[in-house]
């Protein structure tokens, strides 16, 4: 019998223990004599089945936590992710109902919520424009302007935070966590409530939300990072579209139009419009005249004039100053008829300036209360647009007059050359303040990011630090992504090393994007040409070797830069499948190229055939 029986029964009672034959006899089922008899009884059941219990939710929390990290991770729209936070946050801490709010500046532009048990009142501020519980805002403020956590329990609430409208929207309890990110500023909060269920958060619960937040944050600056990149990608392009869209148009009013597409698209404008600075018939002031309204995409028909200080328009009028109102209907020169119908939030009115700082206009754009607030960047940014626009109305003015007094032709068509010339210089300028602030800004952005994520990889989870090892890849890539740009809207190796350098640099990116050999023959013995003369040279190589990426599928590019009779040669030869002699001038970008050439002044040919591949040649006398 082995039941009931000891180790030492088993060795006859005698005394002392043999180890060996102890655990012999272990082996076969024998009780140990050093094992204390444990006898149990009805509390040792409900402690086991409570810590079961509670080794079981704190299991669901790490695993909820994990896949919360796994949502920051692959998720890169800040709305999307905002909503799936809101979604995690009810889960894991077994709330009837989340809130998840994105700050720019202390200012909220998003909320979103979810619900996870039904109570009264829903809503996405999204979509609405309104909370779920539509009165409760006060715990969000509180904790996003004292960048602290806090707990809510309407049976003890807080004297310093004013709860009156918790109360009266049903919440029991609540708990609210700030997203902070790695400066220590606000870029969203947590926020989830009880309506039905009395039992309160506990501060196990608020240091979970915390870990959801730390996550959360770092999605949302990585999101906003890379929304941030894709805008200033994009810049580029509208750059160069506007500024062909500015030439193409001679009227004024369809001027000042096209400027508002471009600045409402770049900026994310829900509404803009725009309008000239006009003499008023006997009378010597200028009035601000508007005939149409972009909203969402279409133009509508919306005539007004403002007097000097009326209005934004009529303030940028007097004062010749950007105005920014991210409060508009507070603000007591707001328009009335504009709150009625388009229902504006924020508000930035822009004035357009010519050479003389001379107003010749207006545009002014709009947001909704669910969008950012605008700033003094933005303003900057249009001002650079209203610049070139102010270059084409004063061209387009010129042209006019020029039609009337054809005896001035000559005179005035110098005049037209020289303001051309002028808006080339500006465009000039644009590119190298928007590359500086790629490089400076977005780069210095990107690699505060990178720094982020190396800290954060020593916190989370061991079989999360290869995901957040690719995600590093990713920003470093980025990064090299944005130099590029950076490079090709200013090259600084033009400033620092001449024209020689750059064109070696050029040929190089373009070579790697092209995949073909791009043979250099770089033989002037002149050590600098003048500045025009090396920025409109690297213009026209930039250009020819776009075009021949774009439509020559060439095996082969030569680029010469040489001395020829005293003059500066430089030939873009291509190998590519070229095209007819006849049409050659018809195309923007060549048109582009030769309006550089002559200005220098110099001299630009275009030589192709179909099947014979292109070459582009410029010639430009030393000085």
């Amino acid at each position: 019998m082995r039941d009931g029986v000891t180790a030492t029964e088993a060795l006859g009672g005698r005394g002392g223990y043999d180890i060996p034959a102890l655990r012999e006899l272990s082996n076969h089922g024998y009780a140990d004599p050093f094992r204390p008899r444990i006898t149990e009884d009805s509390s040792t059941h409900a402690e086991m089945a409570a810590l079961q219990a509670e080794n079981r939710q704190l299991a669901g929390q790490v695993e909820a936590l994990r896949s919360g990290a796994a949502a920051v991770l692959h998720e890169l729209d800040t709305r999307m992710l905002a909503r799936a936070v809101a979604r995690q946050a009810a889960h894991l801490l077994h709330a009837e109902y989340a809130l998840v709010e994105l700050y720019d500046q202390d200012v909220p532009y998003f909320r979103t919520s979810y619900v996870h048990r039904p109570v009264e009142v829903t809503r996405d501020l999204s979509i609405h424009g309104k909370y779920g519980p539509e009165t409760v805002n006060s715990l969000s403020q509180w904790v996003v302007r004292h960048r602290q956590s806090h707990l809510f329990d309407s049976a003890n609430p807080d004297n310093r935070l004013p709860c009156v409208d918790l109360v009266q929207a049903g919440c029991r309890n609540a708990l609210c966590v700030p997203m902070l990110n790695h400066q220590g500023y606000v870029v969203g909060a947590v926020q989830v409530q009880n309506h039905r269920s009395a039992g309160g958060f506990s501060t196990q619960d608020l240091s979970v939300a915390e870990t959801l937040a730390i996550q959360a944050a770092i999605g949302v600056e990585r999101s906003r990072l890379f929304d941030r990149m894709q805008e200033w990608s994009q810049s580029l392009e509208i750059l160069l579209a506007f500024n062909a869209a500015v030439n193409q148009h001679l009227n004024p009013s369809e001027l000042v139009r096209r400027l508002v597409e471009h600045a409402a698209r770049f900026l994310k404008a829900d509404g803009a419009f725009a309008g000239l600075a006009l003499p008023v018939e006997g009378a010597a002031k200028l009035v601000m005249s508007a005939e149409a309204y972009w909203n969402r995409g279409e133009w509508q028909e919306w005539r007004r004039n403002w007097d000097p200080l009326e209005g934004l328009p009529g303030h940028v009028l007097e004062n010749e100053f950007p105005y920014l109102s991210n409060e508009y209907p507070e603000d007591k020169i707001a328009d009335a008829d504009l709150l009625t119908r388009f229902e504006v939030q924020r508000a930035l009115c822009v004035p357009i300036k010519d050479v003389e700082e001379c107003v010749l206009g207006f545009f002014e754009l709009h947001r909704g209360s669910n969008q950012p607030a605008f700033t003094w960047q933005d303003a900057a940014f249009v001002e650079s647009l209203a610049n070139t626009t102010a270059v084409a109305i004063r061209n387009a003015q010129l042209i006019k007059a020029l039609e009337i007094k054809s005896a001035a032709l000559e005179i005035k068509g110098e005049q037209v050359r020289a303001l051309s010339a002028y808006n080339l210089l500006r465009l000039e300028e644009e590119r190298k303040h928007i590359a500086r602030e790629l490089h400076d800004e977005a780069g210095q952005a990107l690699i505060a990011i990178q720094l982020g994520l190396q800290v954060l990889a020593r916190q989370v989870p061991s079989d999360l630090r290869s995901e957040m090892a690719q995600l590093g890849m990713q920003v470093s890539h980025s990064t090299k992504l944005l130099g590029n740009l950076a490079r090709r809207l200013r090259p600084p190796t033009l400033d620092r090393l001449g024209l020689h350098g750059a064109l070696r640099q050029l040929a190089l990116d373009y070579q790697e994007r092209l995949g073909t050999p791009i043979v250099l023959d770089l033989s002037t013995t002149c050590e600098r040409l003048p500045k025009a003369a090396e920025l409109a040279l690297y213009r026209i190589a930039q250009e020819a070797l776009t075009n021949t990426v774009k439509y020559a599928e060439a095996t082969r590019v030569d680029v010469m830069l040489v001395e020829d009779g005293g003059d500066v040669l430089l030939s873009i030869r291509d190998d590519g499948k070229g095209f007819d002699d006849a049409a050659q001038h018809t195309g923007l970008g060549l048109m582009g190229m030769k309006e550089r050439a002559d200005m220098l002044p110099g001299r630009f040919e275009v030589r192709s055939r179909p099947g014979f591949g292109t070459e582009i040649l410029v010639r430009v006398a030393q000085v």
